[in-house]
């Protein structure tokens, strides 16, 4: 995205001055936040899991590809709205890209062009790397300053040698943005202290796989009883065992409750 704010020299260097766009892990400070401007969707604010830190996400399409990012086992870091500060020294080929398309039209000041997520992962040989992902709304692709700046953001990240992709809403499913919304709030929730969850959930599991063609309403109903619980408590675990993937269910399918065991998870 570009900065739909205005940053003049002086904001930039403030900006830097904090951290902004620096760092990486809990250090990181993404370059905009939430508060610095109205995006054009519903701006996030939300504490990570992976990398306990708050994450500034400006808008729906961000905020399921952070989602999906989170849940992956590949990254094990996410940094967002990465600000591509050395692009005119990075980027040797510079024909045919707009730069002045990305100016303040009065003072000629460039905007700061940042690609939406940074992200550490691990390949299929468990070496980590970075990989870089610009998300967008289909809608937004058939616009011609949207690929002028994307060309910009693929010289730079080719530059580096660093693999960019486009991402777009067709390839984040909100099915799999509510099932992962539903269950990853039991891997933040304090109120249960982690052994004390960990082996109620482990007694759950077991139960679970017990009886594969009991509806899971009805295991988890009965778990509660027998462990002399207050009601939902067996809901919540598994919930959370959905998030550790203690049990494995096919994300891309609405998690109904009243289903057995087996037909929830054998498209897993």
């Amino acid at each position: 995205m570009i900065s739909s704010y205005y940053e003049n020299s002086a904001k930039v260097r403030k900006h830097i001055k904090e951290g902004r766009g620096q760092g990486c892990g809990i250090d990181y400070v993404p370059w905009t936040k939430t508060h610095d401007y109205s995006s054009l969707g519903r701006a996030t604010r939300l504490k990570g899991i992976k990398i306990p830190r708050i994450y500034h996400l400006q808008s729906d399409i961000q905020y399921r590809a952070f989602l999906s990012y989170e849940f992956s086992d590949r990254v094990f870091d996410i940094r967002e709205t990465y600000p591509l500060l050395d692009v005119m020294e990075i980027v040797d080929s510079k024909d045919n890209l707009r730069f002045d398309k990305f100016c303040d039209k009065e003072t000629n000041e460039p905007y700061v062009i940042t690609t939406n997520f940074l992200l550490s992962v691990k390949d299929k040989s468990g070496k980590e790397c970075l990989v870089a992902r610009t998300v967008k709304n289909t809608t937004e692709l058939k616009r011609k300053l949207t690929w002028e700046k994307l060309e910009i953001e693929r010289r730079y990240w080719k530059a580096l040698d660093i693999d960019w992709k486009i991402i777009t809403d067709r390839e984040l499913p909100r099915q799999v943005s509510k099932n992962i919304e539903w269950i990853r709030e039991t891997l933040l929730d304090t109120d249960i202290l982690t052994t004390e969850k960990k082996e109620m959930a482990n007694s759950l599991c077991q139960d679970i796989n017990t009886d594969l063609d009991l509806p899971i309403k009805n295991i988890l109903k009965i778990f509660d009883e027998k462990m002399l619980l207050s009601k939902g408590t067996g809901l919540y675990l598994f919930r959370y065992l959905l998030a550790t993937k203690e049990i494995k269910v096919n994300m891309n399918k609405p998690i109904i409750l009243s289903n057995s065991v087996r037909d929830l998870t054998h498209e897993a």
